[in-house]
């Protein structure tokens, strides 16, 4: 019995020490853990400053390449203008990588377009650009004239930040993207900075790179920002409120530049500009202490605006943070820690997001279904970015909103598309104006100052009110109210009415012997077609009560009255990306017009018009073509002719070396091709060099048409896009002896 209670005891002996020895290691695993745990919790937060720049700010991703290559644990990321689009890109967890790739799929010299490609304008306003009117408008509101709050929109640009920012846009809360961020802006009423810390990720970096007088401000609240660059460009004192015990700054802001460099106002207005923002940046670089790392890359010689350049630039930053690279390995962590400090993160991106739902945010004054036919995003289906940019494009084309933009938002576990159409308020109604000059130096000059009065706004279908005056050689006035039908807005009905007038003079040996001015008051009504924004299918009727009368010299016709009534069908396709100087594109213009006594015309006569071109580039250089011909389908003899039923023809690019309508006749035929290149990289001052030459003739009779007949023409110019419309230098000649010098204002290479 003893002897089973001994072993009893020693059994239970062993157990319980056992036991002990358990517990023992079990409370020294926890300890160790705890101790790990203290260990990270003491390692240094760090902060990552990134500074606006413009186009220098893609520098930002050769050094985040570089922290992430040497294990550096980013714990906060605070970024001004383009800082804050790459700081913020990196917050929601893109890496690097993904981010230049990103920056790689964007087309940087149309992103400052708002209508980077033509095609997504309606068909209506298309046809503007064949006008006089430049693209400036000044509006008119229950407060006055008011003038575009930027140079342009900022369109494309929001476009672009979209697709960069996208699969961070169901989180607003900025605290809780994979890294902590903020963005920084300028408050516009007091200059202060202005802390972006949620809502649409997007719209935070558009805000921060509002750039004063190039870009309209942006509303976050009740507050209007702009670039923050000018409160704040250098956020220290941001990141370091946010946690930050160690800053990582990196400073690509524009150096100043060396006084030979400071030649004209742009350069000094500049200059200063960069004065006032290196101030701020400099009190704030003077608060960095002692484990603070300040990067700062080079490439001086690239500018802001060198968008392009991304590659050189992203190579500049690997450089410039290598040079630090000693500073940054003291922040580097162990490969073990590294790994589960990227494993702590949390992932919130959503690279393809299946769309449940859409919604349209329409502040506009046309209706909700006009917006929503436009959206070809399936249901139940990855959001189909390059589908949706066209159809934004397309409904930004319509020219009523001020910017049309996107985000995703989660509603009960299901992920929505909401399409932000923005108002703009200050062009429901507008004024245009405009200046076109036709000058043959020493020989005829028409000068026009012209006016429109829009009001696009007159109901909710798209209905517009348009009123146009011209002050000069060809006055003119009219009015016509445009009315869609339908939410496709592709049916219309159209009223037009008013008095215009054309010059046309007779040259012998080059002298004007007269002058005649055509007179119509007409009134047209039509209807037609638009497909797919590019053709449109028109029928109409048109009245003109007309007198020919004579400015100088003897009277062109004896009959000095005349009245024009016809039907007519119009066909016209349009492709081009410039009607100015054209690159790419297909134009083309088929109409018949019927005369008829039955209608109150003088005549009975139908005229065909056809013109044809297009345009081709290959690299700097561009091809352009066109073929036009007018004729009246069953002529008259001559005895008979009115003047008023002839074609009016030549001038610059139309048989150059004559002057502008000194060809007439029953029919007109023109063969040209021009070629041009491009000169510089200035893009809001496109100028070209080129040649044409051109092959055609006006005939009073069909026998008179024979290669013996025709006129070869040819001119040299030079021109450039400016914001007065298209303005050309030329020098004409034809085979005849004809010569003229040119200076144009207002012109393109078609007619419509």
């Amino acid at each position: 019995m003893l002897f089973r209670r001994c072993n009893f005891f020693k059994t239970s002996f062993l157990t319980l020490t056992l036991c002990c020895f358990s517990s023992l290691a079990s409370s020294a695993d926890v300890n160790s853990e705890t101790v790990a745990q203290d260990s990270q919790h003491k390692r240094p937060k760090i902060g990552l400053v990134l500074s606006g720049g413009g186009a220098r700010g893609f520098a930002h991703i050769g050094v985040l390449k570089v922290l992430e290559e040497n294990n550096v644990p980013i714990d906060y990321v605070v970024g001004t203008s383009m800082g804050s689009i790459i700081g913020g890109l990196y917050a929601i967890g893109l890496n690097p990588e993904e981010i230049e790739n990103g920056v790689n799929g964007i087309a940087w010299d149309k992103v400052f377009n708002d209508f980077a490609n033509r095609d997504y304008k309606s068909f209506r306003r298309k046809q503007d650009d064949f006008d006089f009117f430049n693209l400036q408008r000044v509006g008119i509101t229950d407060d006055g004239l008011q003038i575009r709050p930027g140079l342009i929109d900022g369109q494309q640009i929001e476009l672009a930040l979209d697709r960069l920012a996208h699969p961070g846009f169901h989180i607003e809360d900025f605290d809780k993207f994979k890294i902590p961020y903020r963005a920084i802006a300028t408050d516009l009423e007091t200059g202060n900075p202005f802390i972006i810390k949620n809502g649409n990720l997007a719209k935070a970096m558009r805000a921060s790179m509002s750039i004063p007088g190039a870009l309209p401000p942006i509303t976050i609240g009740d507050t209007l920002l702009i670039d923050g660059g000018i409160a704040n460009n250098i956020p220290i004192d941001i990141v370091r409120d946010m946690g930050a015990d160690i800053v990582i700054v990196v400073d690509v802001s524009a150096p100043l530049a060396d006084k030979e460099n400071l030649k004209s106002g742009i350069d000094v207005t500049g200059q200063l500009t960069t004065i006032l923002t290196r101030r701020i940046a400099d009190i704030q670089i003077k608060t960095l202490k002692e484990n603070d790392v300040l990067i700062v890359p080079g490439a001086k010689e690239i500018s802001s605006s060198d968008f392009e350049e991304y590659a050189e630039l992203i190579k500049s930053g690997e450089i410039a943070a290598l040079e630090k690279l000693e500073s940054i390995k003291k922040l580097s962590l162990a490969q073990e820690d590294y790994s589960s400090y990227i494993t702590g993160l949390t992932s919130i991106v959503i690279k393809e997001p299946i769309i449940d739902f859409i919604e349209i945010n329409n502040k506009t004054p046309l209706r909700d279904d006009v917006m929503r036919i436009r959206i070809h995003q399936k249901l139940g289906e990855p959001l189909d970015i390059p589908q949706l940019e066209k159809d934004l494009s397309y409904i930004y084309g319509l020219d009523y909103s001020g910017s049309v933009v996107y985000s995703l938002e989660q509603r009960d576990g299901k992920t929505g598309l909401i399409v932000y159409v923005r108002d703009r308020k200050w062009a429901h109604s507008y004024l245009q104006f405009g200046l076109s000059i036709e000058s043959a130096l020493e020989v005829q000059s028409i000068t026009n100052f012209h006016a429109s009065y829009n009001k696009n706004n007159l109901n909710d279908l798209a209905g517009e009110l348009r009123a146009v005056a011209t002050v000069g050689s060809e006055s003119q006035i009219s009015a016509e109210i445009y009315q869609p039908l339908n939410s496709e807005l592709d049916f219309y009905v159209s009223v037009k009415g008013g008095i215009e007038t054309n010059i046309v003079p007779t040259l012998i040996d080059q002298k004007i012997l007269s002058i005649q001015r055509f007179n119509r008051h007409f009134i047209t009504f039509s209807t037609g077609k638009i497909f797919n924004q590019t053709t449109s299918l028109s029928l109409g009727l048109r009245y003109n009560d007309g007198k020919i009368t004579s400015v100088t010299g003897p009277s062109l016709d004896k009959n000095t009255n005349f009245i024009e009534s016809y039907y007519y069908l119009k066909l016209t396709h349009d492709t081009l990306d410039n009607t100015s100087f054209p690159n790419s594109g297909f134009f083309s213009n088929a109409s018949l017009s019927v005369n008829r006594e039955s209608l109150g015309a003088d005549l009975d006569y139908e005229q065909l018009r056809f013109q044809i071109g297009g345009a081709g580039t290959f690299g700097r250089y561009t091809i352009f073509s066109r073929a036009v011909i007018d004729t009246i389908l069953d002529e008259f003899a001559v005895e008979d002719l009115q003047a008023n039923v002839l074609f009016f023809r030549g001038g610059f690019l139309e048989l150059s070396g004559t002057v502008r309508n000194e060809l007439f006749g029953q029919h007109f035929g023109l063969i040209e091709t021009a070629f041009y290149r491009r000169l510089g990289d200035i893009s809001l001052l496109p100028m070209y060099t080129g040649f044409s030459l051109e092959v055609g003739n006006a005939w009073l009779e069909s026998s008179d048409i024979n290669s013996e007949n025709l006129r070869i023409a040819g001119s040299l110019f030079v021109g450039a896009e400016t914001f007065l419309g298209p303005i050309y230098i030329a020098i004409g000649a034809t085979d005849k002896g004809e010569t003229a010098f040119y200076f144009n204002i207002g012109k393109s290479f078609l007619e419509n």
